[in-house]
């Protein structure tokens, strides 16, 4: 066991090392895979004869310079990054023929999206959807979502929670960004300047010719890399997230579904290998590499140790490859939910570290944006904790007799404040009958209903209503939660209290266990959970004890 242990974290210090440092090989003006396999299984008949008529034609493909690590042309004038992995993914699964547009290196990207509406490049690889751009493109499925964070020079010491908050301040972007569009939207006075791309637009922060520029965590994390951004620092960070698609011309709509499926079948943990890179790197920054490397070897350690106990479940070979399929899954949410927040801590870390930061006050904004950032991590060890202890069969209930009526009225007054930044309210309907006492978990069936109602506030949007009720039938108490949020697809119902099921509408910091655990804590109880959901109008769950 020892020696397992030993081996499964140096193999994942090393994918995590390969994430962050490995450099990339220099690719070939035609962007293809080295090896063709089409899959004839996942293609309509359709969408193989719509191949066949066009495997030997040149598909044009857009790219842009300076998207980096999502798409740029690297030092020795080759594309690269996570959109021409998934084209080279693509040419493997198809037999389809791409090559790269021969004037990528030398047009910026409002000039690269002017070549497309003119015809002059057939494909985009890595784009954002806007109105003005849904009259000549057709757009796939997304296949990646990154944090936005608002940048100033590292002489402001103002933290701001979004674009609404800077008035009278300008902001610089590269033309023919989407984010433009967003700027005006959260606040129309602002002053926008224009440059050639993301290169020139940190100078202008950095030199202090503008006052802000917004871009995504592993672009500025590159840029960073190189030294580009000494003299900058993060000062906020928008809610909305940058949803990363490819694009076709309306002529090639044809090719739109093939894409989604090829999308779908992507190995995500492969693609970052490949793709999330970080073309340089400078002393400082490898620094905070080593740092976050110690804090993810302290985390998979934590997590390894108590999920050892479900390993010795696996008997059968079926079962060992279940564990197997369970412990990649697990890996790959780790690898996908640690980057976000770490990139975020690096960057106030940085400022802190450097001495950027000089009233008391701001330190503390400082190590509480920090704090947020590490209280989800903190969180997935106690979800795994739990759920080791539940698998084992080593979860002891302590009973003792419980009011029903207090006991989740304290419930949802402990979770109000979740719903407070989101205006969502939490009322209460209690049934006077069921003033009466059940033995319960007082602690762990707060947690099983805690994890039902603050799920519930996750999936429901701004000004939106949940309420909380109880009602006495025969003798048992029936508690219900049921919010008016975006509800559960029909297909997702019957799985949504699996081990790891994230249906299509979870939010991407979710892993899947929250419910999972509450319905293992409830039938430890001899209870009953089931839930009632309507697509887009909103989902009611129901616990008998």
């Amino acid at each position: 066991m020892k020696r397992n242990f030993v081996i499964t974290i140096t193999i994942l210090l090393c994918i995590v090392v390969l994430l962050v440092i490995k450099t990339k090989e220099p690719k070939e003006m035609t962007i293809k895979s080295n090896t063709i396999n089409i899959n004839q299984e996942i293609f309509t008949n359709e969408e193989l004869k719509w191949i066949n008529e066009h495997k030997n034609r040149d598909i044009n493909v857009g790219v842009a310079q300076d998207y980096i690590p999502i798409e740029y042309i690297d030092k020795d004038g080759n594309p690269s990054g996570m959109g021409i992995e998934i084209i080279k993914l693509i040419s493997e699964l198809t037999g389809l023929r791409f090559k790269m547009y021969k004037n990528s290196a030398k047009e910026t990207w409002d000039e690269i999206l002017r070549s497309t509406s003119e015809k002059r490049i057939d494909i985009l690889p890595a784009v954002a959807q806007t109105k003005n751009r849904l009259k000549y493109l057709e757009f796939s499925e997304h296949y990646i979502e990154m944090t936005q964070v608002i940048l100033g020079h590292k002489d402001n010491q103002k933290l701001v929670n979004g674009i609404a908050e800077v008035n009278k301040k300008s902001f610089v972007v590269p033309r023919g960004y989407w984010v433009i569009d967003g700027i005006l939207k959260e606040n129309p006075n602002a002053e926008i300047i224009q440059v050639e791309n993301m290169e020139e637009a940190l100078k202008y922060v950095s030199n202090k010719k503008t006052d802000y520029t917004i871009c995504e965590t592993p672009v500025f994390t590159c840029y960073r890399e190189e030294g580009t951004t000494k003299n900058i620092k993060i000062v906020g960070e928008l809610k909305e997230k940058n949803k990363i698609h490819m694009a076709v011309r309306k002529e090639y709509s044809e090719l739109i579904p093939i894409i989604n499926k090829v999308i779908e079948s992507i190995n995500y943990n492969e693609l970052y290998e490949k793709a999330l890179i970080m073309p340089k790197n400078n002393l400082n920054e490898k620094k905070l590499i080593f740092i976050i490397l110690i804090l993810t070897l302290i985390v998979l350690i934590l997590i390894y140790y108590r999920y050892t106990t479900f390993r010795k479940l696996v008997i059968a070979k079926k079962e060992a490859e279940d564990a197997n399929r369970h412990k990649t899954s697990l890996m790959t949410n780790i690898s996908h939910d640690l980057r976000t927040p770490i990139t975020v801590i690096m960057g106030y870390a940085q400022a802190i570290i450097d001495g950027n930061v000089k009233s008391e006050e701001d330190k503390e904004k400082y190590i509480r944006r920090i704090y947020e950032k590490t209280k989800y991590l903190n969180e997935l060890v106690d979800d795994f904790f739990l759920l080791s202890r539940l698998e084992d069969g080593k979860l002891i209930l302590v009973k003792e007799e419980v009011n029903i009526n207090n006991f989740v009225k304290s419930i949802v007054e402990d979770t109000a404040f979740k719903a407070e930044p989101q205006n969502i309210e939490l009322s209460l309907k209690l049934d006077e009958k069921v003033e009466i006492y059940k033995k319960v978990d007082r602690i762990k069936l707060y947690r099983a209903i805690e994890n039902i109602i603050i799920n519930a506030v996750k999936y429901t949007e701004e000004n939106g209503s949940i309420e909380i009720s109880t009602v006495l039938e025969d003798d048992k108490v029936k508690i219900s939660i049921k919010d008016n949020g975006i509800g559960i697809q029909k297909e997702d119902i019957t799985h949504i209290f699996d081990r790891y099921y994230k249906g299509k509408n979870a939010r991407k910091e979710s892993i899947g266990l929250g419910l999972y655990i509450a319905k293992e804590i409830i039938h430890k109880h001899n209870g009953e959970i089931w839930l009632e959901s309507e697509y887009k109008k909103g989902s009611t769950f129901y616990i008998l004890i």
